[in-house]
């Protein structure tokens, strides 16, 4: 594999880390990764370190494109940063190396972070609209913030389907989709990242956004008049997987790196990105949710999903209707 040219397949919305790597004097690695751009620069700057004689290229692309991807049988070497719901989906297994040392899970994944949900707010567009800022996912129901808030799309964004998938396993089914309903009519758009959410609060009417913690550490540094609120009822937290893929023939070089994933040196950074960490003490705050339900359960979730949104194309204004 041509390390320099794009795997065959690649998917439209796949973009390429440019970030420091290794000289590439010991072996160049292809990686494919739903982590958000900037986190991804300080991995590959720190891995540069650990690894200076090894290139690696990084692409990443929305969970959604990653599964479809990974089933496809691509060339390459390693997943590094993924939605543990996603990395269950059916045909998966096959794609990922057998189980090792060194931290590695039956299944051959790595998970030791993962992320969790959180609000980015402007307090100003809420005060002017005369409204609290959220606490709790049923306050994303309010009449006050109609047309005002970002949800990332579940059918493409890891950090959509935790939010839906919250909201589900918290609430029930019924009463789940019945709040989905009512939280639907004050969105103004669904994204397809958790960053896209909290980038745009605070610009068109934007007051709130749904997204990840990582994400809205950023966001605030950004913008420090913005703040984080977090979905008390149910702080929805999902593992994030790591692995070497099983058609990769630098298996050996690809666990290297993969090192570097479970050392303390990579559980500073993660830190540093709000991640959490999940090979010490849980947060009891959070809300885990059941990753094979979520799973199993997806595509009849993402049918309802759809419905929901057909409906929305409906009711909204020609000019105003989602694609």
């Amino acid at each position: 594999m041509n390390p320099s040219i794009p795997p065959a397949g690649l998917p439209a919305d796949a973009v390429r880390i440019e970030a420091a790597t290794g000289s590439g004097a010991g072996g160049h690695l292809v990686a494919y990764s739903a982590f958000e751009p900037y986190e991804l620069a300080d991995y590959l700057e720190a891995l540069s370190r650990l690894l200076p004689d090894v290139a690696i290229t990084v692409w990443r692309m929305p969970t959604s494109s990653l599964t479809a991807f990974l089933l496809s049988d691509p060339e390459g070497d390693l997943v590094l940063g993924w939605a543990d719901t996603a990395a269950q989906s059916p045909g998966i297994a096959a794609r990922i190396a057998p189980p090792a040392a060194g931290g590695c899970d039956a299944d051959g994944f790595y998970r030791p972070t993962g992320f969790s949900l959180a609000f980015v707010a402007d307090p100003a567009l809420l005060q002017a609209r005369g409204a609290e800022t959220p606490t709790r996912w049923s306050d994303l129901a309010a009449p006050a913030l109609r047309q005002a808030l970002l949800f990332p799309d579940p059918r493409r964004s890891g950090a959509g389907y935790l939010a839906l998938t919250t909201i589900l396993q918290y609430y029930g089914p019924e009463d789940g989709w019945r709040l989905m309903v009512e939280i639907d009519r004050n969105v103004i758009d669904y994204p397809g990242s958790a960053w896209e959410p909290a980038a745009r609060v605070g610009q068109n009417g934007a007051a709130l956004g749904i997204t990840v913690r990582v994400a809205a550490r950023r966001r605030l540094s950004d913008n420090p008049a913005l703040i984080q609120a977090l979905p008390q009822d149910a702080i929805g937290a999902e593992a994030e997987v790591y692995g070497v893929l099983a058609g990769s023939t630098q298996q050996a070089l690809a666990r290297r790196a993969l090192d570097w994933v479970m050392s303390d040196e990579a559980a500073d950074l993660f830190r540093h990105h709000a991640k959490l960490l999940l090979r010490g003490e849980r947060d009891p705050a959070l809300f885990p949710i059941n990753p094979e339900r979520a799973s199993r359960e997806r595509p009849a979730v993402l049918q309802r999903f759809d419905a929901l949104m057909r409906l929305r194309a409906v009711r909204a204004p020609k000019s105003e209707a989602t694609p």
